[in-house]
């Protein structure tokens, strides 16, 4: 057996090559160490060399075993010492406590990395807890990388090198990293039921006591053999570095995403409105779709959605979706979901539909989506003449095929198949020159026709569900328009001071807060604080129009509550305005420790917004946009960024709220300057990324009118250092 053969020598320097990224010689590498070995067939240590041994893995393999032996015709070495140096991977398949010193010997021995198996760490209590810490010390001693641990492996499929133990993983474009090795199961089992692409490279990060996502998707993105990455997380750590890398991998690579952990479990308490509206899911879910991230909401649409981003090019952006379909039926519910999610519909042309009626006779619908009623039943190349009619129309940026294609032969006459399979033909090779985007969905899939073979094996995907071909179909789409504004995005920051959970924090009072901003550049508008009656009558004259007033007081943070505030007031009445704001809040908080009163022109009509900031623990500074005043809590209609952004992404940002709506001039409110509310929220985001010591800020409302934005309430929290 060659593979035991080539086990039995040292590594030699041709097959480690002048490879230095001990990341690349763990997933990719050219000698494997098992440690932990053994002759139980039950036990991982045997299992990891019967599966290296079965997928053919060429390079040496070294188990370890203090017993000593032989093993499946592999000399058993006694101790980690005794490997030769520069093995790429170890296996660590021995009891968590022994770990730490597993991981010594083989830093000591010149192993590049190891993958730990074993669980009992983290996940098990305040002594796991003590146990990964201590594997932390030694990574940091030694500079070993580590996967894991309570990990279920990796796997490189072409290279052979399983560690997984999973047989037979079909080779294919798609790279998957995930906390569950569950979630590789059964990606391979849908993709094999859905005759996917197949796999190129798995990474089981258990922990994540070391190595992290951004490292595993960096290095992925670097694999000319993967096609896209699908990520199953259940939880982040360095997030600002993992935003950092997808914004530059997505601009290459596609990434899918499926994440768990999602509920509202660890929401910190916040001061202010912008912190209580900052679920961890919400901003996750924000910020990954920034960097360029598909996310997916279900675990079915994971090796779908990645399978056909890894072979299907993206839709070119400025053009629509075109649905061809031989049943009415699966038309209008493609064409109902796809408009549902914000896709583009291609506007056919008047001659493109003239053609189709020429190849479809009078009954047919030649609009979108287009409805053959018919007319391919008993002549299926007349499907691909309407596909290459459409894909001739520069309107049209991708053409989903929906119905029974792949069935005629089965459905109507068995004569038909090679007319299917010569149609097959002329699809794939219409996708190949043209370079548009073609998807096929057939109720006949699970049947498993030639034809289907033919469209696959030339990289056109074929699906069963149609919910699964939308699904996919709003993924292409979606890359199309992200790829399309690369240069107009904003480059993402890793090194960005920020205030640290756990600190003290404390509000500034609203005149230091406006000072804090304005110093920014940041235009709040006209306002004065006042310290007398006179004073405010002064103020009110000098605006020359009615005003707010309001107390500015620590004691008072729900100033409305406590009679704080005073509207519409004018000159005549500033005075006395003054004096019952001031008198009220001493009569509900008599020890009040009273500022002054600040003064301002009411706001003029328009649409009340929530522009404001938080810290969030995994991200680290974001802004939040939505609905604002006494519709924040109740709507959470509420988006958010990490910092800084483009102009382009505060738009991006802007319509995924249901305020947006409101911004066009809804009845009587007045329209909203789009360029001048994404340049606020720009200047907004410039502030947070350039104030370290700031926790919170919230201000709301936000008074959007034309191209005058006026926060009416600004509240800045600071953390103390």
């Amino acid at each position: 057996m060659t593979t035991v053969q080539r086990a039995a020598g040292p590594v030699s320097a041709a097959a480690n090559g002048a490879r230095h990224d001990p990341l690349e010689r763990m997933f990719d590498p050219r000698s494997i160490a098992v440690v932990g070995a053994s002759t139980d067939p039950g036990k991982r240590g045997y299992q990891a060399i019967r599966a290296l041994i079965d997928a053919g893995y060429p390079y040496p393999i070294y188990p370890v075993n203090p017993k000593g032996g032989n093993l499946l015709g592999l000399t058993v070495l006694p101790h980690v010492s005794h490997l030769p140096a520069g093995v790429d991977v170890a296996l660590i398949a021995t009891p968590a406590q022994t770990v730490p010193r597993v991981l010594r010997a083989c830093a000591s021995a010149g192993v590049a990395g190891a993958v730990v198996l074993a669980n009992g760490f983290r996940e098990s209590g305040p002594s796991g807890i003590e146990l990964e810490e201590e594997l932390r010390e030694v990574v940091a001693a030694t500079g070993i990388r580590v996967v894991g641990p309570n990990t279920s492996g990796i796997l490189n499929v072409s290279g052979g090198a399983n560690l997984v133990g999973l047989p037979d993983v079909p080779p294919g474009p798609i790279s998957v990293i995930a906390q569950s090795g569950n979630m590789l199961l059964s990606l391979v089992a849908e993709s094999r039921a859905a005759r996917g692409p197949g796999f190129d490279t798995y990474i089981g990060l258990g922990n994540q006591s070391d190595v992290r996502y951004d490292e595993c998707i960096a290095y992925l993105a670097r694999r000319e053999t993967t096609g896209a990455i699908a990520v199953h997380s259940e939880g982040f750590r360095h997030g600002r570095e993992l935003i950092a890398t997808l914004a530059d991998v997505t601009r290459h690579r596609p990434v899918v995403m499926l994440r768990g952990g999602r509920s509202e479990i660890g929401k910190r308490t916040a001061l202010s409105h912008t912190g209580s509206v900052a679920g961890s899911d919400a901003v996750a879910t924000a910020v990954l779709r920034q960097a360029g991230v598909e996310l997916v909401e279900r675990s079915d649409e994971l090796a779908v959605v990645s399978g056909v981003l890894a072979t299907t090019p993206p839709v070119p952006a400025g053009r629509g979706v075109v649905v061809l379909s031989d049943g009415g039926g699966h038309a209008t519910l493609a064409a109902d979901a796809l408009s549902a999610a914000g896709i583009e519909l291609a506007e056919l042309s008047p001659a493109t539909s003239r053609r189709l009626r020429e190849l479809l006779g009078p009954a047919a619908a030649v609009g979108n989506p287009v409805d053959v009623a018919g007319a391919t039943d008993d002549d299926p190349e007349r499907l691909a003449e309407c596909a290459r009619c459409l894909a001739d129309d520069p309107c049209v940026g991708m053409v989903l095929v929906v119905g029974l294609f792949g069935g005629y032969h089965l459905r109507f006459d068995s004569g038909l198949q090679g007319a299917e399979n010569l149609a097959a033909r002329r699809l794939a090779e219409l996708a190949g020159t043209t370079g548009i985007p073609l998807l096929v969905q057939s109720l006949y899939e699970p049947d498993r026709p030639e034809n289907h073979a033919i469209l696959r094996a030339s990289g056109v995907q074929v699906l069963a569900s149609i919910d699964h071909a939308v699904r996919a179909t709003i993924a292409l789409y979606r890359r199309g328009r992200y790829l399309s504004t690369m240069e107009d995005r904003g480059e993402f920051r890793v090194s960005l001071s920020a205030a640290e959970g756990g600190q003290e924090v404390r509000p500034l009072d609203e005149p230091s807060g406006r000072y804090l901003l304005e110093e920014a550049g940041i235009d709040l508008g006209p306002w004065r604080l006042v310290r007398s009656a006179r004073d405010a009558e002064a103020a009110v004259a000098a605006f020359g129009g009615p005003c707010a007033l309001k107390v500015v007081s620590p004691q008072a943070v729900h100033k409305s509550d406590l009679g704080g505030v005073r509207l519409d007031v004018t000159p005549g009445t500033a005075e006395g305005a003054y004096t019952e704001i001031v008198d009220s809040l001493r009569s509900a908080v008599p020890d009040a420790e009273i500022t002054g009163v600040l003064v301002g022109p009411m706001a003029p009509r328009g649409v009340e917004l929530l522009v404001g900031a938080t810290v969030d623990p995994i991200f680290g500074p974001v802004v939040a946009f939505g609905s604002g005043g006494i519709l924040v809590e109740a709507l959470r209609d509420v988006t958010f960024r990490a910092v800084p952004f483009s102009a382009l992404e505060a738009k991006e940002m802007i319509q995924e709220t249901l305020v947006s709506r409101l911004l066009s001039g809804h009845r009587t409110l007045p329209a909203v300057d789009l360029d001048a509310l994404s340049e606020f929220l720009v200047m907004v985001g410039n502030f947070v990324a350039t104030t370290p010591e700031l926790a919170e800020l919230d201000l709301n409302p936000a008074i959007a009118s034309g191209s005058s934005i006026r926060p009416v309430d600004v509240r800045v929290v600071i953390s103390d250092s």
